[in-house]
């Protein structure tokens, strides 16, 4: 069984350098603002044109108690990852087709890609 990290997000993405993890950990609304501002430019076609706003820049991580912030708590990845009781997709025997997973990976996602494939190689050296 794979170690669960609750800085590694069930994707990969290592949730102790996200903008919004960080912002929330220090209180910091001017990292709050500047990252919706950002944010809602970058994930535009995801949101739908609806602005990110401060208020929404609140994230423990994926595994947290709390919902966190709105594109991980409505993740796919996260919900099929959790479904399945995957500490990661890194333990999914589909990992290498999923066509989600890959999708993600091909956006700006490659340290994600890393981290679970080293855990991959991990659990099979």
């Amino acid at each position: 069984m794979e170690k669960k990290s609750l800085a590694l997000g069930y994707c990969g993405l290592n949730c102790a350098a996200c903008p919004v993890f960080i912002a929330t950990t220090k209180n910091d609304d001017e990292l709050r603002r500047k990252t919706a501002e950002e944010w809602s430019k970058l994930y535009a076609e995801f949101l739908g044109g609806k602005p990110l706003k401060p208020e929404d820049m609140n994230c423990e991580g994926c595994r947290s108690g709390n919902n966190g912030y709105i594109g991980c708590k409505t993740c796919p990845i996260r919900a099929c990852s959790r479904e399945k009781g995957f500490d990661t997709c890194a333990g999914c025997g589909k990992y290498e087709t999923c066509v989600m997973l890959n999708g993600f990976f091909s956006q700006h996602h490659e340290q994600a890609k890393e981290n679970l494939d080293r855990i991959r190689k991990a659990k099979a050296d």
